[in-house]
């Protein structure tokens, strides 16, 4: 067959990818990257010759001229709130506009389409767990609603297309799904919760902690979407797909802090307006596809902590930029060594000045890897924002650095400017030191760097280690949100 995923680059959509790509079918995966902003789930699949990507927002209509597609599962919506969010009118047009374009082209190819909809049809509700049959209560005013009412829609749409073209649908009802492939900066629980641990960041409950969830494993999610694709053309759903094992938001928060020996305090904010509960019952998945759960919360959590682990944190690994470095040091560099020897966790890659002939290329202290550019003399600090930019590029082809760090605002400071300028992505983060004491040009052109770096931290504002360092950590929880163009919260 010939299987076309929308929002294929994402945890579900990989999925399904990966699945039917190991079963010999050609996949057409669809995604316009706006949630996951890189192909890092499906990369390993870009060169297998049944596999196509297309970079493609499905709001806008589209043809596959020569291709006979028979399945469409559609999945192209942000599900996190921090991303449906930040552009509420683009998530309503994924659900209806989008939809209507895939429902088209499963009309012309007369293929099958699987809707992934949602738990968040039901709204919120009093009658516990869910049923197909329950109509659901959702408040169209509130900032969830472009997703809620966008799902709903996107249902009645399936059923229209089904009764008035004889369309074949599927209408898949998912209830928490997660999964080592969802973005640890997704935003929803467990993946945040997980993130903020292992960072060692408060994790943050919305509310009291006493409402309720059910998560399932991705892989027992896709076994269920699988099974329901392949049922009959009279099969149409609604179908809940979901795990019945509930747990508190706070009691998932203490597991996640003891299996990953975080230090995380949970502290708690003003409520949102997510459900308090949300269980679903999967009688009818059971009785029409023989369908169950296979994988437990632990089994599931384990191994989002095994992966996100392995991966390592988007600020895992930094870039610093700095005329100097031990044993060529000043107090400001000295305030970066300490940061580093108290954030063990972290990998810093520092790129000097190197001053002297027998200084080396690269040395190696604890966490901290030094790269030396230049010929030895007292002239290298001139050189360090070419040759620094230079090795920068380098390096980054390998690490992918989502932060760069300049002490001062100097020539290591000019060196992220340049890369700024070239089109690096990473945000950059100016740290000044007590002894910068600029005049003339070297003043008007610090101005341009703290202008265009994302955060500064002057001398006056340092403050004890410990606060410094918590402030750093949530420095680069903001940064990594605006870089991902998400909310730091649901509204």
């Amino acid at each position: 067959m010939t299987i076309l995923v929308t929002g294929g680059a994402g945890a579900l959509g990989s999925y399904l990818v990966k699945k039917y790509l190991a079963e010999g079918h050609r996949v057409i995966c669809l995604d316009n990257l706006m949630k996951t902003r890189s192909t890092e789930n499906i990369d390993a699949f870009m060169r297998d010759r049944n596999f196509v990507f297309i970079k493609h927002d499905i709001i806008d209509p589209m043809d596959f001229p020569g291709e006979k597609i028979d399945w469409i599962f559609n999945a192209a919506c942000p599900v996190s709130c921090i991303s449906l969010q930040i552009d509420p009118i683009h998530t309503v047009k994924s659900c209806t506009t989008g939809l209507i374009n895939m429902l088209e082209l499963a009309r012309k190819h007369n293929a099958k389409l699987l809707q992934c909809s949602s738990a968040d049809i039901y709204g919120e509700m009093k009658d516990h767990p869910f049923r197909e049959t329950d109509r659901g209560s959702t408040n169209t005013l509130s900032p969830r609603a472009c997703y809620e009412e966008g799902k709903r829609i996107a249902e009645t749409l399936c059923m229209d297309y089904h009764r008035k073209y004889g369309v074949e649908v599927k209408i898949a009802r998912i209830f928490n799904t997660a999964g080592p492939h969802t973005q640890m900066t997704d935003g929803r629980i467990p993946s945040i919760f997980i993130y903020n641990a292992l960072a060692q960041r408060p994790i943050t409950i919305y509310g009291d902690g006493t409402a309720t969830r059910c998560f399932l494993h991705v892989e027992d999610q896709i076994d269920g979407l699988h099974r329901f694709m392949s049922t009959p053309f009279d099969v149409t759903g609604p179908i809940n797909i979901g795990s019945t094992d509930e747990v508190t938001v706070l009691d998932l928060a203490k597991r996640i802090i003891a299996k990953t020996g975080s230090k995380s305090e949970i502290i708690f904010d003003r409520k949102d307006d997510a459900p308090l509960l949300r269980r679903p019952d999967t009688s009818l998945a059971k009785s029409l596809l023989g369908w169950e759960q296979t994988k437990s919360l632990d089994e599931l959590l384990d191994d989002m902590i095994a992966h996100y682990k392995s991966k390592g944190l988007p600020e895992s690994t930094v870039l610093v930029f700095s005329v100097t470095y031990y044993p060529d040091h000043g107090p400001a560099e000295a305030a970066l060594m300490e940061l580093a020897r108290l954030m063990p966790e972290t990998e810093f890659h520092v790129i000097t000045s190197r001053f002297h002939s027998d200084r080396r290329a690269v040395d190696h202290y604890d966490n901290v890897t030094v790269h030396r550019v230049g010929f030895g003399s007292t002239w290298d600090k001139y050189l360090l924002p070419f040759l620094g930019a230079v090795k920068a590029l380098k390096l980054n082809r390998q690490y992918h650095y989502r932060f760069m760090w300049s002490v001062m605002a100097s020539y290591g400071g000019l060196t992220g400017l340049i890369l700024k300028l070239l089109g690096n992505r990473a945000s950059f983060i100016l740290m000044h030191g007590q002894d910068e004491k600029l005049t003339g040009w070297r003043k008007k052109l610090s101005k341009i760097i703290e202008r265009r770096s994302d955060s500064v931290y002057s001398a006056e504002n340092r403050m004890e280690n410990d606060k410094f360092i918590e402030t750093v950590r949530k420095t680069y929880a903001e940064l990594t949100a605006k870089q991902e163009g998400k909310l730091l919260r649901p509204l």
